[in-house]
């Protein structure tokens, strides 16, 4: 009995619990030695089996031994858990964090410690979260010129939340709007700028953004002078490898043109006074959807004079696959009465399609009867035109303009999705780098080690398949991932590689030859691993390196 109970506390530890862990053994040298270690913390680690009953001291290296035998004895000493926060990197060169937890396990006779329990809680996404925060302001503050009037010099407040709610930076309007320096409300959540009903409602609708939905609602604001003003907020959650790790945020004040439309919004022909003084895109249409008037804006955004305009339906020029969702909106927005609120594309006279965040109010006379549909379209093209760069950003090499090790992890998941549901037959990937690299920005610079790099990016896409796929993991390291690929087709692939490598060298004035080493790993349909994957690949150049370089060598793994 006692030795089926053994059997079933061993499985729980290394199959049940989700998150790697150690236990060892206090020795009478003062010395920690292994006794177990799960298949969680095997997988994160790269250890094994083989490091039970060795020291701490004969596994890691002295600094990092050190550090651990430090925090353990830490633990006996107080007889007490304690907890200690570390970062290690991936196969991957991702740097990853946790948090340990290390428990010492007291002998009830001696009431001495025997063992010792490392718990290691992953707390990488809160650590990931806030760098990405701050490396997507960087990105948009360092960005192209031509986007610089989106953030920088844009009229409205910019501020990036955290997931708990704290400022994390804003562009230069936020203290024209607030009162307030960035200094001065840095890491805080705004509620001192609103009374308790407007402070319930941005609590509320934060939360529902850190869901993953798009926001746009109205508050009142108690600025730093004590003046009232009333916003727009939009907020937009930032996701971040699936994960939402902040909230980007535009406020804009609406003031004026709340106390505008007040006040001219009874007749038509204060409307128009409202038309001609607005720098966005103001149309009023009739209760059957035709245009009956225009502000004069469209000519210099869209390129129409507004007798063009007069008269026609409202969709004549709105993109064949956005009508039906503007439709809906209108129509929602008559019967809820309230406005509606919509992204569409419209087509400028000459250059083509161009993206608005468009608002639809219904106006309705003292009868109740629906008389007005007054629309409001604001330029969002550069915004949208941005998001996409930073997307590319996000998921590509900036010197070859290759996917980069992030995209390398989406692709290979789908990949092997793909394969384990029988979509593709066959899948493969192999890693792959120049041999003797360093000797090139040795002697001709780090420039020409530049060239060199991308070229061999270059060499190795032409001959891939345009379903296969090529990532840049850094230095002249390269991984190709081979769906619907077979062990015979291998050979002729990789040779064809080496092929185009063998060919002369043109860097400046230099011409010279170059070899490839290249590591392949055939994947099983029951390896689901990303890690063992790049792992098996990894090992894979390695031998290619040991047996003279210039080859190739295939691991089929699991065998």
């Amino acid at each position: 009995m006692q030795e089926l109970q053994n059997q079933f506390l061993h499985q729980v530890i290394m199959e049940g619990i989700k998150e790697p862990l150690f236990i060892v053994k206090v020795g009478d040298d003062t010395e920690f030695y292994y006794e177990c270690l799960n298949h969680t913390a095997m997988e994160k680690t790269g250890l094994n089996e083989k490091i039970i009953g060795k020291s701490i001291s004969e596994v890691y290296p002295k600094e990092r031994a050190d550090f651990l035998n430090k925090q353990y004895r830490l633990a006996v000493s107080k007889a007490e858990s304690i907890k200690y926060t570390d970062s290690y990197n991936s196969l991957l060169g991702e740097k990853y964090y946790s948090e340990t937890t290390v428990t010492p396990l007291l002998d009830r006779v001696t009431n001495q410690c025997t063992h010792v329990i490392a718990h290691v809680h992953d707390i990488t996404e809160k650590k990931w979260g806030e760098f990405e925060l701050r490396e997507y302001w960087k990105k948009v503050n360092e960005s192209n010129q031509k986007y610089s009037s989106l953030y920088k010099n844009n009229s409205d407040a910019i501020i990036t939340f955290n997931i708990d709610g704290d400022i994390i930076e804003g562009n230069n309007k936020v203290e024209a709007l607030t009162g307030y320096s960035m200094d001065e409300i840095a890491y805080s959540d705004l509620s001192a700028l609103f009374d308790q009903k407007n402070v319930e409602l941005l609590q509320a609708n934060f939360k529902k953004a850190i869901e993953g939905e798009l926001l746009d609602f109205s508050l009142i604001m108690n600025k730093k002078t004590g003046e009232q003003i009333e916003l727009v907020v939009k907020f937009t959650p930032i996701i971040v490898n699936n994960q939402v790790v902040g909230i980007f945020s535009m406020m804009k004040d609406i003031t004026n043109l709340i106390h505008i439309t007040r006040k001219y919004m009874d007749t038509k022909q204060r409307l128009k006074i409202i038309t001609e003084k607005s720098q966005d895109l103001i149309t009023i249409l009739d209760p059957h959807g035709f245009i009956v008037d225009a502000s004069p804006s469209h000519k210099h955004i869209l390129g129409y004079e507004q007798e063009e305009l007069i008269g026609k339906h409202f969709t004549y020029n709105i993109h064949p696959e956005d009508k039906s969702l503007l439709e809906e909106t209108i129509l929602h927005a008559i019967h809820m009465d309230k406005s509606g609120r919509i992204h569409i594309r419209k087509k400028h006279a000459v250059n083509g399609w161009m993206w608005f965040d468009m608002k639809a109010t219904p106006v309705f006379n003292e009868d109740n009867e629906f008389i007005y549909m007054v629309c409001v379209s604001s330029d969002i093209q550069s915004q949208m035109d941005y998001e996409l760069e930073l997307k590319h950003l996000a998921f590509h090499d900036s010197m070859t303009n290759l996917p980069n090790r992030r995209y390398l992890k989406d692709f290979l998941k789908k990949s092997v999705d793909d394969y384990v549901n029988n979509k593709i037959n066959g899948l493969v990937v192999g890693m792959m780098d120049l041999d003797h690299f360093k000797s090139i920005n040795d002697e001709m610079g780090h420039d020409a080690g530049d060239a060199v790099i991308i070229e061999f990016g270059n060499r190795i896409r032409k001959n891939l398949r345009n379903i296969d796929f090529i990532a840049r993991l850094g230095g002249d390291e390269f991984v190709i991932v081979l769906p619907d690929t077979q062990e015979v087709e291998i050979g002729n692939i990789l040779e064809n590689i080496q092929k185009t490598i063998h060919e002369p060298w043109f860097i400046g004035d230099k011409t010279f030859h170059l070899t490839t080493s290249i590591g392949i790993g055939i994947v099983p349909k029951d390896e689901i691993s990303i890690s063992s994957i790049l792992k098996t690949a990894d090992i894979a150049l390695y031998e290619a390196k040991e047996a003279g370089r210039d080859t190739y060598k295939i691991i089929t793994m699991g065998t």
